[in-house]
């Protein structure tokens, strides 16, 4: 079955081109354990993330309740982004290491801000699988992150007129992957938490898993197919039209344990996505 995706495969620093583009760390009180995601801020206080790196979050240390899973951080620090990170010790209770790390994450200078995490509410944890509904956003304290420029939706069926009507189309309708994930898994995995880009093309618009909305790109380095794509960590990064801030997709799933040949991500340039996503962004 499909697992959720990571970071950015054969890519390159994103060197400022993408400071809306932010890390995302939360805890999962069911597991118990902290995982990390990427997500891109629409406003100065709205995170564009994928449904799964938002379904499972805690509040305050334990299980969700109905006044909103808080136990989720995000920072625009674009590299090294857990340095000063408390570690797991032999030692140490799940509720002591709870208790340093979210007093860690709650330190202004470290640069994080804390936020309640909102999932679609057709995200089912991949049950109805391809229709996924893999979309979810993180509403933080008003005005946390002011900057002259976000992310922002691409119009409705952008991936249709970017993908055209032919391979050859195809082969020219370059997406751009940002996100804080996983560099390389072989021969040994390479993460550094910082914010990565790459290029890759558009491989189907059409299929049995593309179809419920998702989109097929390529993993894959290649002349005219671009040079990267994503990996464990990338989970909810944004896949631009290349060369703009508009957002066709966040980073969803991939079926290779290596990040090598097709990434999926969840498309927000549709009505079901956009009748979600828009009521939290400002006007």
């Amino acid at each position: 079955m499909a697992a959720p995706a990571a970071a950015i495969t054969y890519g390159q620093l994103d060197d400022g081109e993408h400071p809306y583009v932010g890390f995302l760390i939360f805890f999962d009180p069911a597991t118990p354990g902290w995982f990390s995601c990427s997500g891109t801020l629409l406003d100065a206080d709205t995170v564009l993330t994928a449904g799964h790196c938002v379904a499972d979050v805690g509040t305050d240390g334990g299980m969700a309740t109905s006044a909103g899973a808080n136990d989720i951080w995000f920072t625009i620090d674009p590299d090294d982004t857990l340095a000063g990170w408390p570690a797991r010790t032999e030692d140490i209770s799940e509720e002591d290491l709870y208790a340093l790390r979210s007093a860690w994450l709650n330190d202004p200078a470290n640069g994080y801000v804390r936020g309640t995490a909102i999932p679609h509410p057709e995200y089912e944890n991949f049950a109805a699988f391809p229709m996924n509904f893999d979309v979810g956003v993180v509403e933080l304290p008003t005005g946390s992150f002011p900057m002259d420029t976000y992310g922002e939706l691409a119009p409705i069926g952008s991936v249709e007129v970017l993908a055209g009507t032919t391979g050859r189309d195809r082969n020219l309708a370059l997406v751009e992957t940002v996100g804080y994930g996983t560099q390389s898994v072989q021969p040994h995995p390479q993460s550094d938490d910082t914010r990565y880009k790459s290029t890759s093309r558009i491989v189907q618009v059409n299929g049995n898993i593309v179809d419920g909305g998702n989109l097929h790109t390529l993993n894959n380095p290649s002349t005219i197919g671009g040079q990267g794509g994503s990996c464990f960590g990338d989970s909810g990064g944004p896949v631009f039209i290349n060369d703009t801030n508009q957002i066709l997709a966040v980073v969803s799933f991939g079926f290779s344990g290596t990040c090598h040949g097709a990434d999926y991500s969840w498309r927000v340039d549709t009505v079901s996505s956009q009748d979600f996503i828009m009521p939290f962004v400002s006007a």
